[in-house]
């Protein structure tokens, strides 16, 4: 694998000494507690407290108690959020869906989607920085109203951090595992102006599992600039690379036997992503709050997957290579305006995102004694295709203030997405379809009602409506384009949050979500399927979340959740029918449970346990995993401008599978060729230190 992302380091290095003069920052120094507020329930700084919908937050303080070496670790601590990991930051996701690969859920960062409609990636969170955001904010269930399509499940807002006084850090971490990770930041402000540079390098080398070697490079940097004491121009520009191997899944024998197995020896994933973007946002006039952001994006992904390889014979397999590249320029703005009882805001979207695919098959050899992939050869193209993605949309949110504490609430967002297909092949069942536009327009409502009944208790409750337009994939991947409309879903959402006495916060919330119009591939016969809309779920569920000061130094956190996800009209065939079964990869129960305790100043010591429920990992309901409970333990000390920390992953060495499913239909039984499993980590250990520098503070 190649080493570049250790340049870094002497990189980080030169900015540390630039900003290492002055004296440390106090440990002991008190910080400033300020109320917890989100922006992604309504694109406005609101009271989490009271934020009309369901929304969840992993605040800096959470990161930094954390230190994730992938973003579920933090993620999984909102209640009703699941990020099952893949490896090497691979992931997919589970937000009141379960845990799929499909696209309904939108990914942003500071508000703008960090892909483009129509080619989806449930990878996507591999292409943020973490250690450029100060928070993440999930809004769960359909967020159309503001975020547009794909936003279902939810949507996932990494908030970039501001820069700040003078200081910069330096850390490293190893694993026992392999993995070894080196981050910094630095920031520092020149009087109206702040700069804050931060970025990680991460490398997996020889681990517990076989041909699972990876190298990331994670890059942010923003700068603010205040034109007055009321507007500001903000700039962020992020990168990520991540060269990574694809180890696979593995068969029942396999999983059980030898979970370190993999029968990869070439397969890869190669990501470069850049987005840029730079607006201004403030006061404009009284009562009002104005923003415009111009965005731009290029990013490309070379792989030959694991999961596109299937074997044809006792020695031989087949493969491809993809490659795919597009680059974005779009422009977000709204505006805010308060009149009294009513804050309405407008704004509007326009984005068009160049596209380019090419795949190449390939003649695969196999070994059949150990099952190994060991060699390819290069065939023909089999598709070459460009389609310009474009997206216009049009928004408007209504807040009314009814008076005695209860708000009523509405949002209509109306999207047209275009995809403008070009075959660079002659269109054939393998290359794809011959060259057209198509389009998809939609409008997605919401409707719900707030109440401050007390300082302490907030309820809330409401519609709204997501949608889902077909992927370029499942569009033009034949010669014949089929008939193919949105898939939308609608929700009922009702939620409770109190901050008690003796210093305990509850929210908890109960939602039903209906989808229609989902996108089945239906086999025709024997090696012929079509995608049709045919298919109709229904997921129901009740997510709590909880944080306890039991006492003075001890801390109780639960994220919890227990849900039920149906198929209620699903026929994948003239042959098969699963209208009432559970949908496969739906456990019922989820949540996460830390208890944290201060011995001492500076000192932290945790014990969190993560539960996955069981789950039916075939259609027919016939194959279940049984589910797993991990558990973790985390402890740092702070003293002086120092950071020390050890973490020990899945304490009792829980055998578990981050995915399993299962293909039997019926019939004969046979887990071998059936069923597969993604292998989770065996108990690893990490140990970390940390340096912070710090200096005099800025004008702002």
């Amino acid at each position: 694998m190649p080493s570049h992302p250790w340049t870094v380091t002497p990189l980080a290095g030169a900015l540390l000494a630039a900003f290492s003069h002055g004296p440390a920052l106090a440990a002991d120094a008190a910080p400033t507690v300020l109320d917890e507020v989100v922006v992604s329930a309504s694109r406005e700084a609101t009271p989490l407290q009271q934020a009309p919908v369901s929304i969840g937050k992993v605040n800096r303080a959470t990161l930094d108690e954390t230190r994730p070496t992938f973003i579920g670790q933090v993620l999984d601590k909102i209640p009703g959020v699941h990020m099952p990991d893949l490896g090497n930051e691979q992931h997919t996701m589970a937000i009141r869906q379960p845990m799929s690969y499909s696209a309904v859920y939108q990914y942003l960062e500071d508000g703008i989607p960090i892909r483009p409609v129509g080619i989806f990636n449930h990878n996507a969170l591999y292409e943020i920085n973490l250690p450029g955001s100060d928070g993440i904010e999930v809004v769960k269930g359909p967020a159309a109203s503001l975020y547009g399509s794909n936003a279902v499940g939810g949507a996932v807002n990494f908030t970039t951090a501001a820069p700040g006084p003078r200081s910069a850090s330096l850390s490293a971490q190893s694993s026992s595992e392999g993995y070894q990770r080196t981050d910094f930041m630095a920031t520092e402000l020149y009087g109206d102006t702040g700069l804050r540079i931060a970025g990680y390098a991460a490398r997996r080398g020889s681990s517990w599992q076989e041909y699972n070697s990876m190298d990331k490079l994670g890059l942010t940097a923003r700068l603010d600039h205040w034109l007055n004491d009321a507007l500001l121009w903000k700039s962020v520009l992020s990168y990520s690379q991540l060269d990574t191997d694809m180890p696979g899944s593995l068969n029942e024998s396999d999983y059980r036997q030898r979970p370190g197995y993999s029968y990869q020896t070439f397969t890869y994933r190669e990501v470069a992503a850049l987005r840029a973007s730079t607006g201004i946002e403030g006061e404009l006039n009284a009562g009002g709050f104005s923003s415009a952001t111009l965005y731009y994006r290029d990013n490309r992904t070379d792989q030959l997957p694991s999961y596109l390889i299937f074997n044809t014979g006792a020695d031989s397999a087949s493969g491809r290579t993809t490659e795919n590249r597009f680059h974005s320029l779009g422009l977000n703005a709204f505006h805010r305006q308060q009149w009294g009882a009513l804050k309405l805001t407008v704004g509007g979207l326009l984005e068009l995102s160049p596209n380019e695919q090419r795949e190449v098959n390939l003649a695969i050899r196999r070994d059949p004694q150990s099952g190994k992939y060991t060699g390819y050869q290069s065939g023909s193209v089999r598709r070459d295709y460009a389609v310009d993605l474009s997206n216009q949309a049009v928004y408007a949110d209504a807040h009314y203030d009814l008076g005695h504490g209860v708000n009523m609430h509405g949002a209509l967002r109306y999207d047209r997405v275009s995809y403008d297909f070009s075959n660079h092949l002659a269109p054939s069942a393998t290359t794809g379809a011959p060259s057209q536009t198509q389009s998809f327009a939609h409008a997605s409502p919401k409707l719900g009602l707030s109440w401050v009944a007390s300082p302490a208790v907030f309820v809330y409750g409401g519609y709204s409506q997501g949608f889902t337009p077909p992927e370029v994939g499942a569009l033009f991947s034949s010669a014949s384009v089929p008939d193919l409309k949105s898939a939308t879903f609608d929700q009922l959402e009702a939620g409770l949050r109190v901050a008690a006495a003796a210093g305990l916060q509850l929210n908890a919330a109960i939602y039903r979500l209906d989808g229609r119009d989902e996108l089945v591939s239906y086999t025709l016969q024997p090696g012929k399927s079509e995608p049709r809309n045919a298919g109709r779920t229904r997921h129901t569920g009740i997510e709590l979340g909880a944080d306890w000061a039991v006492a003075h130094d001890w801390q109780l956190r639960l994220a919890a959740q227990y849900a039920r996800h149906t198929y209620r009209d699903y026929r994948p065939s003239a042959q098969e029918d699963y209208a009432g079964k559970t949908i496969p990869a739906a456990p019922d129960w989820q949540g996460t449970l830390e208890l944290a305790w201060r011995p001492l100043a500076g000192a932290r010591i945790a014990l969190e346990t993560a539960h996955l429920g069981r789950y039916w990992m075939d259609n027919p309901n016939t194959v279940r995993y049984g589910g797993h409970t991990l558990v973790n333990l985390r402890g740092e000390y702070q003293t002086g401008s120092w950071t020390l920390w050890a973490q020990l992953l899945n304490a009792t060495d829980r055998h578990h599978a981050t995915m399993a499913a299962s293909s039997y239909k019926g019939g004969a039984y046979l887990p071998d060729s059936q069923n597969t499993y993604t292998p989770g980590a065996p108990r690893t250990a990490l140990i970390g230190a940390s340096y912070r520098f710090g200096g005099k503070a800025g004008a702002r």
